[in-house]
C-alpha cells in the first residue's frame, strides 16, 4: 500500500464533496483532527494575519466549525475570548 502525499490527500478529500457516496461523521472528524494537528504543529505563526490567507471557506462555514470545536472541548465563548485576548493579537 502506497502512502498518499499531502497534495493527494487534499485532492481526495475535495473529491468527497463531489461524490454521492456517504462519508461517515467519524471519517469527517478524523480528517478534521488531522488537519488541526497539522496546522498547530506546522504553522510558524498560527495567529498571524497570513496564517490562513489561502482559506476558502465562508464565514458561516468558519463559524460552524469553530462553534463545533468549542462545544467538543466544553469551552464557552467567554473562555475562548480569554484565550483569544492572550494569544498576542
Amino acid at each position: 500500500m502506497r502512502s498518499l502525499s499531502v497534495s493527494d490527500t487534499v485532492q481526495a478529500a475535495r473529491a468527497l464533496l463531489n461524490e454521492d457516496a456517504p462519508v461517515s461523521q467519524a471519517d469527517v472528524s478524523a480528517l478534521l483532527t488531522v488537519a488541526i494537528k497539522l496546522y498547530t504543529a506546522l504553522s510558524a505563526e498560527p495567529y498571524g494575519d497570513d496564517a490562513l490567507a489561502g482559506l476558502t471557506v465562508t464565514p458561516t462555514e468558519a463559524c460552524t466549525v469553530a462553534t463545533a470545536l468549542l462545544h467538543s472541548q466544553s469551552l464557552s465563548p467567554f473562555e475562548f475570548s480569554v484565550w483569544f485576548s492572550s494569544s498576542g493579537r
